[in-house]
């Protein structure tokens, strides 16, 4: 098996899913300690998460506000609040961790019922971004603050000699997504909303396992939608694939992409 097939053929969407997920959990870890420092998340404290996949960021912040606080994580995928409520019983937070389902941009709360507010990877999937951005803060008290983080996809980056190739699989990458670009669109989004003391933090991802790299781009999927929509054909993508083994067998495969994070206070 050649290291391009580590992380594929895994069985059912979700579970793909939830493993992605955890990947990407582990290469962020920095950061998200880092997000935790800038949402300033107390003993006590009510937080909410929105899209919380499969408890990824609800379980460390239950674990931070303890038996008198509450942390609510908010999804559209019924199969991921399961998992998320069995994996906050087996953390031992499920007292204080609770996961819903729910619409973002109709968030089942009253005003400035929470202390902080955070989004991770999901504004890419958005399209109505202003509108969940204004619910995160009409739910969040006042002076509490809100934290997006999502990948600027125009920084995916894979170190290959056909880079024509993987131009166009990037763009695609970016175009597969309802706002592709969010990353770079949140701090004019911040502005507009009115919150203040808005901080940008950048979160560079280096990849140098071609496997992990492909894995998190979930390339199979990008690469088959870029082929049945035109923008790269079954030839380029043999192309693009081949150099990339050439580069697993040499070991010097790179690549990276950058992680914006956006924090802001309400007023």
């Amino acid at each position: 098996m050649s290291q391009l097939e580590d992380y594929r053929d895994r069985s059912g969407d979700t579970t793909r899913f939830q493993e992605h997920l955890a990947i990407l959990a582990q290469v962020v870890k920095n950061h998200k300690e880092r997000v935790i420092e800038l949402l300033r998340i107390q003993p006590g404290h009510r937080i909410l998460d929105v899209g919380c996949g499969p408890g990824t960021d609800t379980i460390p912040f239950g674990q931070l506000v303890g038996s008198t606080g509450q942390v609510v994580g908010l999804d559209l995928n019924e199969a991921m609040i399961v998992e998320a409520d069995r994996r906050a019983h087996e953390a031992g937070v499920s007292d204080c961790v609770q996961h819903k389902y729910g619409d973002a941009s109709c968030i089942p709360f009253e005003e400035s019922y929470f202390d902080a507010c955070h989004a991770e990877r999901v504004f890419m999937h958005l399209r109505n971004p202003e509108q969940v951005l204004a619910e995160m803060i009409r739910v969040t008290r006042p002076g509490g603050r809100i934290a997006v983080t999502d990948p600027d996809g125009a920084t995916i980056s894979f170190d290959t000699p056909e880079a024509d190739i993987e131009r166009r699989i990037v763009l695609f990458w970016a175009k597969r997504h309802n706002n592709g670009y969010a990353a770079r669109r949140l701090y004019r989004l911040f502005r507009m909303a009115g919150l203040t003391e808005i901080a940008v933090e950048i979160t560079p991802i280096v990849m140098t396992d071609v496997a992990l790299g492909l894995y998190l781009l979930k390339a199979d999927d990008v690469e088959k939608e870029a082929v049945e929509a035109g923008a790269v054909t079954p030839a380029d993508v043999r192309r693009w694939r081949a150099s990339l083994e050439q580069a697993a067998a040499t070991e010097t495969f790179f690549g990276s992409w950058n992680n914006v994070t956006v924090v802001g206070r309400k007023p």
